[in-house]
């Protein structure tokens, strides 16, 4: 029959949950043990226990669980087993020592599982398995019974599987799951009743998922969700009273309170490794970036890149090509954390790889956009800026694909030297934007990524790229690091939350001497 749930709380105290040792289940040991009294007279015989004669029975721990004895059938005190015989039993104690590795591990990824934690995590020194375990023993001996278990919901909702047990045998949890529409009491029970079933053998269709003459199930849940259901058996024909229901419903509440504090647990471990890997990404991002300025005479350059977590999708770099130029980049992946820095690497080693045989910029930024498209699933899409510098001559090659912003400062002025244009990535042919300008000595150019024009734009719209341009030509006389503190400075009093990912490149021709 059913009972409702009582409209009042009930306050259970419990202490911290002790390992529950489980009686040892060995399929087929008496089989062998008949065998051997027809083959030699003598039987086998398992004790429990870490002490004593015979062959030891370890668990997945290495402790010792039990010992594996050879009998004679008539008492006889000077007996020895056969040579055959002993060599014979201590292989089967072996073989019991792996069944009963086997089923602790089974019994735990089950209880894992009971949690949606992965199987390969590292187990706490409390483990979820023992403390389910622990609170199952409680439920037996609180209400009298013989054995119960815990009964998990899949996140279809549509089968019942078997996370944890006591008493009943190991191999019940390698059986398949319930479908939960035809499991009666469970339904009964998941929506909001407990079921007490005092004869299920005159009550066979509320689907007992055991043979036992008498048994209980309590819905298990969180605040929110159903998450399964507990079922308590006994060996005897009887009534649960309510005071039995109540505390079994106690139970179950501990039940799914148990699984969202492991769940919880592991997401602050996982967290806390996140955090770590992230801290790794961004100082292998920051060390990726180019320190040291190349040693190019009349003229001088300067980078600045800052993420605005601690990994992301921007990044500055120069290197000299083969033929005496100065090759300078600016990138700007979309994206977060580890997913930009990911894509922000592959980025910069393709610029890098096709820098060493593109004809010019704007080949190589072609080249590139098709490196990044063919390796994406069409959802990954970044800007870049790629400019060629002639030291000789002073002409300066950019092409630009994306949302990059550059600026030809001068101290008569200045000049936004490109619109923007499709993103790397978009298609197959982006069609890069193309600028060839002879950089007159105490002149510069300064790119920058699409976090910098956003954060200019957002606080004062169009002319927020004028403000900024005329900050950097009021310092064109200084060095280019200087350039650069002064854009940064600018930021700075803008006083926004740093929502985007930010660079500022700035090349300047020194003032002949």
């Amino acid at each position: 029959m059913a009972r409702p749930f009582p409209s009042y709380l009930r306050i259970h105290r419990h202490d911290s949950a002790q390992p529950v040792a489980d009686k040892p289940h060995f399929p087929g040991l008496a089989s062998a043990s008949e065998a051997l009294v027809e083959a030699f007279g003598c039987q086998l015989e398992f004790q429990e226990g870490a002490a004593g004669k015979g062959y030891a029975v370890v668990d997945m721990d290495g402790k010792s669980t039990g010992r594996l004895l050879v009998k004679p059938v008539l008492n006889d005190p000077d007996f020895a087993p056969p040579r055959e015989v002993a060599k014979l039993a201590g292989a089967l104690a072996e073989m019991m020592s792996e069944v009963k590795r086997l089923q602790s591990a089974l019994e735990r990824r089950e209880a894992e599982l009971a949690t949606n934690i992965p199987v390969s995590v590292v187990e706490s020194k409390n483990h979820i398995a023992t403390k389910l375990q622990a609170i199952l023993r409680g439920a037996i001996e609180n209400v009298h019974a013989s054995a119960a278990a815990i009964y998990m919901l899949d996140d279809s909702t549509s089968q019942l599987k078997l996370r944890a047990a006591l008493n009943l045998p190991p191999d019940r949890f390698l059986e398949p799951a319930r479908p939960l529409a035809a499991a009666v009491a469970d339904l009964e029970a998941l929506s909001g009743s407990a079921v007490v079933l005092e004869d299920t053998a005159l009550l066979p269709h509320w689907r007992c998922p055991e043979n036992f003459p008498s048994a209980c199930c309590i819905p298990i849940s969180t605040a929110s969700n159903p998450i399964g259901t507990l079922w308590v058996f006994s060996e005897e024909y009887r009534d649960f009273s309510e005071a039995e229901t109540q505390t079994l419903e106690i139970i179950a509440g501990r039940i799914a309170s148990e699984l969202e504090l492991d769940v919880v647990l592991q997401d602050k471990t996982e967290s806390r490794q996140l955090t770590q890997q992230l801290h790794a990404v961004a100082a292998q991002q920051d060390h990726q970036l180019p320190h040291i300025k190349p040693l190019l005479e009349g003229w001088d350059l300067a980078g600045w890149t800052e993420q605005a977590e601690q990994a992301g999708g921007d990044f500055h770099d120069w290197s000299m090509l083969d033929d005496g130029a100065l090759a300078i980049t600016v990138g700007d992946v979309d994206g977060r954390q580890l997913e930009a820095a990911m894509m922000a690497g592959q980025l910069a080693t393709a610029v890098k790889a096709h820098s060493r045989y593109a004809a010019d910029a704007r080949t190589l930024v072609n080249r590139v956009n098709h490196t990044f498209w063919s390796t994406s699933a069409g959802d990954r899409f970044a800007s870049l800026s790629y400019g060629v510098i002639h030291p000789d001559t002073g002409l300066i090659e950019i092409a630009n694909s994306g949302e990059t912003c550059g600026l030809l400062i001068t101290p008569d002025g200045w000049e936004e030297l490109w619109e923007m244009s499709f993103l790397l990535g978009a298609r197959t042919d982006v069609d890069p934007r193309y600028v060839e300008r002879l950089l007159k000595p105490g002149s510069a150019i300064t790119m920058m990524s699409s976090g910098v024009r956003e954060y200019l734009f957002d606080e004062a719209g169009p002319e927020g790229i004028a403000q900024f341009a005329e900050r950097l030509r009021e310092h064109l006389e200084l060095p280019a690091d200087r350039i650069l503190t002064a854009g940064r400075e600018l930021l700075a009093k803008l006083d926004r939350p740093t929502a985007c990912d930010r660079t500022i490149f700035v090349v300047k021709r020194r003032p002949d001497r």
